[in-house]
This record gives structure tokens, C-alpha cells and sequence, in this order.
């Protein structure tokens, strides 16, 4: 595919394809089944959509509008919404996973999400600390929300989430102000836009001001979420390779320890502004794990070679069949205050076997949460 001129915004992302994105333009008004949305602004745009802000015009609501790109599965993930509100759960943990205002569909198929606006994510909040690391007084209250929001899921929902990135935690508003503030600048200063033809324009992403202190960390994005009964095992590749769980690398089946492995990996990367298993292949990741946490447990190692792929990294000693690993312990790399409460809680998020892992439930009342 040719190179498209002065791309900009979605243009500039890979396999672009024009005809996949619907052709939003502000101050149109979408309608869903049960309304219609005006478009105020553009607030961004990734590889699967584009989110803009609206406003709902029977109750004169802001929300925001993720429209999808064809077929891009956004109703398996209105699905999860829908399913996690459905158990009308009294959890606490419910506040800090993102609800459903409505889904509907659109001509294309074009598949719309109607969520209550939000602020900026994690990891464009992580930015504007020193060296772009997490003071514990901040990340502490950060974790311990999202463990409450994973003991909801995995507990009563029966869902996994499977992509716990920075990006995917975003903050609340603290207040309107910010909603306000971004109406009143597209008033004063309208979008760019570019104009491809006479039925579409792309326009300029315009964020919502950032607000501090923000509010309190909400879950979103469950496009690769799985659903079943708490306790419930699947198979399959998920998890970005820096996040990916060893019992993922090594093929056999895992369920909601998954997730604490992920958001091991992620409170270390929050707190360090690092990744702690720098592996670019699983191979490497695996390598990278031995190396920090020790050899796996010969009996995981048996039961991955027979029911997974563990024989591909491990020989039929247990012994790692790949290059030699040069061993660089946690307990080693951190010094200063908290440390050993901090090693003990990764070492309960990220212990090789799942089954050993410790729940949500068990690592919000862990100390160093409550510690400082």
C-alpha cells in the first residue's frame, strides 16, 4: 500500500484502511436505538476505532463514544459490560471497572460503546512523575483499587480480563470541569480536520484537560476479556509478551491467576518505570523470569511438558534446555524502604505456579498496601 500524503491521526497507523472507519463528523448526530448523540469532539483513535466525546440529547449527558471499525468485535465486549452489570453485584470493587451506558450498532457494521467520560490513563499520569516512577503514596491506593476490581471479576463475574496495561486503567474526572473546558475549546477553536472526499473528514484528536488530583482508577477495555464461571479454566495465547503468564508461554490452561501475574509484572513496571521480564520473544521471556525469580518447581515443569509446551524450553530432567541464564534475583536489584514487603507481595503475584499465586481478595489485605 502506497504511503498516504500528510497522514495524520488514524491515517498514520499500519494496514490502514480507510473504508474500515466510520465516517464520523462533529456536530452530526448519531443515533443509537433509544437516542441520539451529538458529536462534540474527537478525543482519539487507535487501530480498532475512534472515541469521541457527545452528548446524550434526551437527558443532556456527556459521554463518550468509541465507534468501531468494521467488524471489529465490539460486541464481545458490550457482551462482558453487560454481563458484569447484570449481576447487579454490591462489590466495592465494581467502582473501579468501567460500566456500560449503551451499545448499539451502526451501518458498516460499525459497532458503537457509550461509556461515562474519563481522564487521562495510567501510563500518561505515570509521565509526569520523576523518572516516570510511581511514588508508593500514589501507586499503593493505584493497586489496591484494581486488585478490589479483580476480586469483583474473578470472584462473582467469572471474568478474566487478559490485557492489564497502563493504558488500559484510566482515571475519573474528579469533576465536570474538564468535560466543560474541552466543549468550550472546540467552540473557540474547532478541530482541524482534513478533508478526504465529500462524505468524510479526518479530524484532529483534541484531550480532555487533565485534572489533579485525578480521580480514582477505573478498568476498562475488555475487547480480550473471557468470560465463564469463577474458577473456570481456558486455553489459548493472551496478554502482551511483557505481561504473558508463564502458564500462557508454556501452553496450558489458566484462569484468573493470570491476571495477578500480569498485575505483578505491572506494579513493578508502575513502580520503576521499567519492565521487569524484557524478553522480545517467549523463549526470552521465560529466560528473563528464571533469571529474577529462580527455577519453575520440577512438578510445573512436568505438567507443562505433558500437557503443554514445555518440552520445547525444558528437557526431561526439568533442566531449561535454552541459552545459560545469568541469575539476577528481585530480592537483589531493589533496596531502600518497604523492600522486603514489596518482594513478598510480587512473590505472591508472581509465583511460577498459578494455583500458588495469591488471589485478589487475599493481596488487598496484604501490608505493604497499608504500609507508610
Amino acid at each position: 500500500m502506497a504511503p498516504i500524503a500528510n497522514a495524520t491521526e488514524e491515517e498514520t497507523l499500519p494496514d490502514y484502511e480507510l473504508e474500515q472507519f466510520y465516517p464520523v463528523h462533529i456536530g452530526e448526530i448519531i443515533k443509537s436505538p433509544t437516542t441520539g448523540y451529538k458529536i462534540i469532539g474527537k478525543l482519539g483513535y487507535g487501530r480498532y476505532s475512534t472515541v469521541w466525546l457527545c452528548l446524550e440529547l434526551s437527558d443532556n449527558t456527556f459521554y463518550t463514544i468509541k465507534i468501531g471499525t468494521k467488524h471489529n468485535g465490539g460486541r464481545r465486549e458490550a457482551e462482558i459490560y453487560e454481563h458484569i452489570q447484570t449481576l447487579g453485584s454490591q462489590h466495592l470493587g465494581c467502582k473501579h471497572v468501567r460500566e456500560l451506558h449503551e451499545a448499539f450498532e451502526l451501518p458498516g457494521p460499525h459497532y458503537c460503546l457509550v461509556h461515562d467520560p474519563l481522564a487521562m490513563s495510567a501510563d500518561e499520569f505515570q509521565e509526569t512523575f520523576p523518572d516516570s516512577q510511581y511514588p508508593p503514596i500514589i501507586l499503593k491506593p493505584l493497586i489496591r483499587c484494581l486488585l478490589m476490581a479483580l476480586d469483583s471479576l474473578h470472584s462473582e463475574a467469572g471474568v478474566i480480563h487478559t490485557d492489564i496495561q497502563a493504558r488500559n486503567i484510566l482515571l475519573g474526572l474528579g469533576s465536570a470541569s474538564p468535560v466543560l473546558d474541552f466543549v468550550a475549546a472546540e467552540i473557540e477553536h474547532p478541530s482541524v480536520r482534513k478533508v478526504i472526499d465529500e462524505r468524510r473528514s479526518i479530524y484532529s484528536s483534541r484531550a480532555l484537560p487533565n485534572t489533579f488530583p485525578p480521580g480514582h482508577p477505573i478498568l476498562c477495555d475488555f475487547g480480550h476479556a473471557m468470560k465463564g464461571s469463577p474458577g473456570e479454566k481456558h486455553t489459548g495465547v493472551i496478554q502482551p509478551l511483557p505481561y504473558r503468564a508463564p502458564e500462557v508461554i508454556l501452553g496450558i490452561e489458566w484462569g484468573a491467576e493470570a491476571d495477578i501475574w500480569n498485575l505483578g509484572a505491572l506494579t513493578w513496571q508502575l513502580a520503576f518505570g521499567c519492565q521487569l521480564f524484557t524478553g522480545t520473544t517467549e523463549e526470552e521471556q521465560l529466560a528473563a523470569m528464571i533469571a529474577c525469580l529462580g527455577t519453575p518447581p520440577a512438578d510445573f515443569v512436568q505438567r507443562c511438558r505433558e500437557e503443554g509446551e514445555g518440552a520445547r524450553y525444558f528437557d526431561e530432567d526439568g533442566v531449561w534446555s535454552g541459552k545459560e541464564i545469568t541469575p539476577n534475583p528481585i530480592d537483589d536489584i531493589l533496596e531502600g524502604p518497604e523492600v522486603e514487603a514489596f518482594v513478598d507481595l510480587l512473590k505472591g503475584m508472581l509465583a511460577w505456579v498459578p494455583e500458588e499465586r495469591q488471589t485478589a481478595a487475599d493481596l488487598k489485605r496484604h501490608a505493604w498496601m497499608h504500609s507508610g
